[in-house]
């Protein structure tokens, strides 16, 4: 049997862990379509999977796998995490096993295997006192990635995420979330009182932006990924509510939500971020739509 490295032209090489997941998935389109010889590193294999690229089963937790994994690559994107704020906070020894060995795992291999540069996705929550241990896990991992690139002469991008929306979104996406609810259960039930605000990004933005900072320009920085617009997120069911008849929608007085925070990302000061844009953005309405027509076209098939 072949290795999968013995068949790659001269091209660049890219390892994205955990690159069947939501963002990555379409990062790995963007990479592919630019020439760029893309290996998923992941748990398994998913409907996200591109024919396309290259496959490697294995785990983060295993640095034999990493260090297998990144022979020969070029760049590493770091996507692999336990992501699910509340999944995160309800099993603190899992998450920071994860989110805070995992990435020394990969970073060791890196170091092994002389990677160019690691480009880690973290999240806003990073410096926020929300967040519980998701955002523990979130500011380590960074100030380990940062050092660690330091001490071994690699260079190192920290991407902070904001809300981030579309297609082929994860089980705890919060838009996808309510679309399904309003479509299903023809009710959605929020537990705050919906004055929340948010910048949301488009996945595909967001992967552009991914893209983007692969540039020699952007180097041993923190970045940040968000929307353009803020929006509150009472105006964002009420513009769910518009598209689909019939729906029942609540909200509390009493905030529920003990780990979100309530404006994004405003609320606390981002170490060293400053803001990556994009020329151009997805139409959030637009968009919102799409994902509505996608569902119930889903909910026909089944």
């Amino acid at each position: 049997m072949l290795d999968i490295f013995e068949t790659f032209t001269m091209k660049k090489k890219v390892l994205i862990t955990g690159g069947l997941g939501f963002i990555a998935s379409h990062l790995s389109d963007i990479l592919a379509e630019n020439g760029y010889q893309v290996i998923i590193f992941d748990k398994k294999k998913t409907k996200s999977f591109n024919k396309k690229n290259k496959l490697f089963v294995g785990d983060i937790n295993n640095i034999n796998h990493l260090i297998k994994a990144t022979k020969k690559i070029d760049y590493v994107y770091h996507f692999a995490a336990v992501a699910d704020l509340y999944l995160a906070n309800d099993n603190p020894l899992n998450t920071l096993k994860t989110n805070v060995f995992g990435t020394i795992n990969i970073l060791e291999a890196c170091r092994i295997n002389k990677v160019k540069k690691i480009i880690y996705a973290s999240s806003i929550y990073s410096l926020s006192e929300q967040g519980g241990f998701y955002s523990i896990s979130k500011f380590s991992a960074e100030m380990i990635v940062e050092n660690y690139a330091k001490k071994y002469n690699f260079k190192f991008i920290c991407l902070r995420f904001g809300s981030i929306y579309g297609e082929r979104a994860n089980s705890f996406n919060t838009i996808q979330n309510f679309i399904k609810d309003a479509i299903y259960k023809k009710k959605i039930i929020r537990k705050s009182d919906g004055n929340e605000i948010r910048n949301y990004i488009h996945v595909l933005d967001a992967s552009k932006l991914c893209f983007e900072v692969l540039k020699k320009k952007y180097s041993n920085s923190y970045l940040n990924i968000y929307g353009p617009k803020k929006v509150k997120l009472k105006k964002v069911l009420l513009f769910i509510k518009s598209n689909i008849s019939g729906l029942n929608l609540r909200f509390s007085k009493k905030n529920y939500m003990m780990y979100n925070y309530k404006f994004n990302p405003f609320t606390y000061k981002l170490r060293k971020g400053k803001p990556i844009k994009l020329k151009k953005y997805m139409n959030f309405n637009a968009s919102i739509k799409k994902l509505i027509e996608n569902e119930k076209k889903n909910d026909v098939k089944k």
